[in-house]
């Protein structure tokens, strides 16, 4: 990215961050519709595409995130791994922490009993115990060797 393409994304994490912040307050007074402002869509890599995520009315929701193609094909532990540092990035980028989490759905190639254990192996050592989000867990048929893929939502609060 060039230097200016650079400070747009930071211009953007700062708005979305401090638009976060904002939004829960006027979602902690029961806001009806129409009372939200557009929502903040952080450009994605891909950002002809897809936003990296989005704010509206008060949650923060993700893309799909994926281990790093580059290293594919990588154990599921790996690119579970590899996904959810890239959400903690999104959190952190946002003013949000794995407390915030309200859900997470996961991805899963192969959902055999030692690939299961394997990603949960990660993934608990991974959540914050104390704001635990719901979850669901499927099995998909995914491209580029991707053993995992994850897309959360967070409370902007």
């Amino acid at each position: 990215m060039g230097g200016n393409q650079n400070a747009a994304v930071a211009a953007v994490c700062i708005s979305g961050a401090i638009l976060c912040a904002l939004i829960s307050k006027v979602a902690a007074k029961q806001a009806t519709p129409g009372q939200f402002p557009p929502p903040i869509r952080a450009p994605g890599i891909k950002a002809w595409r897809m936003s990296k995520y989005v704010i509206y009315g008060g949650v923060l929701r993700t893309q799909g995130l994926c281990g790093d193609f580059s290293k594919m094909p990588s154990s599921t532990a790996q690119q579970m791994a590899e996904a959810l540092e890239k959400l903690d990035g999104i959190l952190n980028e946002s003013g949000l922490a794995r407390k915030n989490l309200i859900a997470i759905t996961i991805y899963i190639a192969d959902i055999s009993p030692e690939n299961f254990e394997e990603m949960n192996q990660v993934y608990d050592k991974w959540v914050d115990p104390e704001g635990l989000p719901t979850r669901l867990c499927v099995q998909a048929k995914m491209g580029h060797n991707a053993a995992v893929e994850i897309r959360a939502e967070a409370f902007c609060g």
